[in-house]
């Protein structure tokens, strides 16, 4: 790997080149911000690759710089990891001294120590503890990656505390983070009910303007890479925004160009982003599409695979044209579009038509690895060409 490249071809692990999501961050700001703020307890949500555990590091880290007492745990053992960090262990000595008299004499001090030991049932009292030992404008903010996975107990226990210190006025955010329908299956838990007012942010590929200006701000970072405008607006259009696809054309354009010239600042040009689309693209099938689509009920699987065969030039896909290819009457097939719509694999485009969220669907099926330079799945591509 160049030095110099930000870029990375990893899933997981810190991210050195950070895309857009200015709104998302604004907003997370403001909740900490505000003290009176409704959003003290809200979702980030979103497929595989769309930056989810990226987003929730950065809020994690603005927390830090306001001054917040920050708290990244993952889904394994969630209460138990917020308890040992809010108490530096799983147990706490606390010293105490008295000055015992008797008939208006003082005896002297006498001094004893209590070992507490914390468990989850402890969470909502240590929580409201230290809250209040903080400075005013400060508190505490909890993250919790992969909600999705989290057992129930463990949910209801880390909801229920920062529900009962938000309700006594204390300076405490949480945020959770995880796949479509998290925010659902937690707020369904008994414990977890006031969950549901909670804000769902729902993120996936960035917008057209969103995506150019994301790479421009990247290779301004890497003054020795010099990217043609041509380049930048085909690694935008192959990855059509989605933030782990933007990543690894982003890498692997700059490792084919280290590989290729001497020069400095060097070219980045669009054949040599056409050049190493094919294996971005395998690496987003292995690492997003597959694990998504692989794991769908075959009735999802034909449906999707229908509307990679009706759609227009635009990527509009008319629900009956899927519906005829399948056989089935629109009411029949009605219900796999909501799931999909759900699981946001497509959305709505108007009536009667629907566009996928994610990109290169097609290509997953058909078992291709050349680029969809004939038919855009997402039409807000085609709009600003």
């Amino acid at each position: 790997m160049s030095l110099s490249n930000l870029f990375t071809s990893s899933y997981e692990g810190p991210l050195r080149v950070f895309f857009g999501r200015q709104n998302e961050l604004a907003f997370a700001r403001d909740a900490l911000e505000n003290r009176y703020s409704p959003y003290r307890a809200f979702f980030i949500t979103g497929n595989r690759g769309c930056g989810k555990t990226t987003l929730l590091e950065r809020i994690s880290h603005m927390g830090a710089d306001l001054g917040w007492l920050t708290i990244d745990v993952h889904s394994t053992h969630a209460s138990q990891a917020i308890l040992d960090a809010l108490a530096g262990g799983t147990e706490r000595t606390v010293a105490k001294s008295a000055a015992p008299s008797a008939a208006g004499l003082t005896l002297g001090s006498i001094s004893s120590s209590t070992t507490i030991t914390y468990n989850t049932t402890s969470l909502a009292r240590l929580l409201q503890e230290r809250a209040k030992s903080l400075q005013q404008n400060t508190g505490i903010l909890i993250t919790v990656d992969e909600v999705q996975k989290i057992p129930e107990e463990d949910a209801e226990n880390i909801c229920a505390s920062a529900q009962l210190a938000l309700r006594k006025g204390l300076n405490i955010m949480l945020v959770l983070a995880g796949l479509p329908g998290s925010k659902e299956k937690v707020a369904s838990y008994p414990g977890c009910t006031f969950m549901q007012r909670a804000f769902d942010m729902q993120i996936g590929a960035l917008e057209v303007d969103e995506t150019i200006q994301a790479y421009e701000d990247a290779f301004r970072k890497m003054p020795q890479w010099q990217i043609e405008d041509d380049a930048i607006w085909e690694a935008g259009r192959f990855s059509q925004g989605y933030p782990y696809l933007m990543q690894l054309i982003g890498y692997y354009a700059v490792e084919r160009a280290s590989d290729m010239t001497q020069l400095t600042p060097a070219p980045i040009t669009l054949d040599d982003i056409r050049d190493v689309e094919p294996i971005a693209l395998d690496g987003f099938k292995e690492n997003v599409l597959s694990p998504i689509l692989s794991t769908l009920p075959e009735s999802l699987s034909d449906y999707l695979k229908a509307m990679c065969l009706v759609g227009d030039e635009q990527g509009r896909i008319a629900t009956s044209a899927v519906a005829k290819h399948l056989g089935k009457a629109q009411s029949q097939v009605s219900s796999y579009r909501k799931r999909l719509i759900d699981r946001r694999l497509i959305e709505p485009d108007g009536r009667g038509y629907v566009l996928f969220l994610l990109p290169h669907i097609r290509e997953y099926y058909e078992g291709s690895d050349r680029a969809l330079r004939e038919w855009d799945p997402k039409q807000q591509w085609n709009r600003y060409s």
